[in-house]
């Protein structure tokens, strides 16, 4: 008899937000996994989780990642319009960060700068501090 075991082929991520404003309630917070050739590309996320913000620091888990290197970006949605609010340059006017806190410059970081390895059976811990 051959059998596979599936779960050997994941591993999950636990991802420490910081940063998160709550006044007025404070909206909500959505978290993105990309792939290299999906960052940054709406509506091509591997995985997207969105929670209520219930403080200025949260704990977002994800089980069940396929082993793999990806790039994670959130924003914090403070009027729940399910947009992220630019202005008229294209800059952010909610919070938002990336995994491995790459300075923002002038456009989204590359896949590169924002780059995490998800391992088979691991469980990885990241930190994103929403500016």
């Amino acid at each position: 008899m051959f059998s596979v075991n599936i779960y050997a082929q994941v591993g999950n991520l636990v991802v420490d937000l910081e940063g998160l404003k709550t006044k007025n309630g404070g909206g909500e917070v959505s978290l993105y996994i990309y792939t290299k050739e999906n960052m940054h590309k709406v509506g091509r996320e591997l995985r997207k989780i969105t929670k209520d913000v219930t403080g200025s620091e949260m704990k977002v888990v994800i089980d069940s990642i396929p082993a793999g290197n990806y790039g994670v970006t959130c924003f914090q949605d403070i009027d729940r319009n399910k947009k992220l609010k630019t202005n008229f340059l294209g800059f952010p006017k909610e919070p938002v960060g990336l995994s491995n806190n790459p300075k923002v410059r002038f456009g989204p970081p590359s896949f590169k700068r924002a780059k995490i390895t998800i391992e088979a059976g691991k469980t990885l811990k990241i930190g994103i501090t929403l500016k």
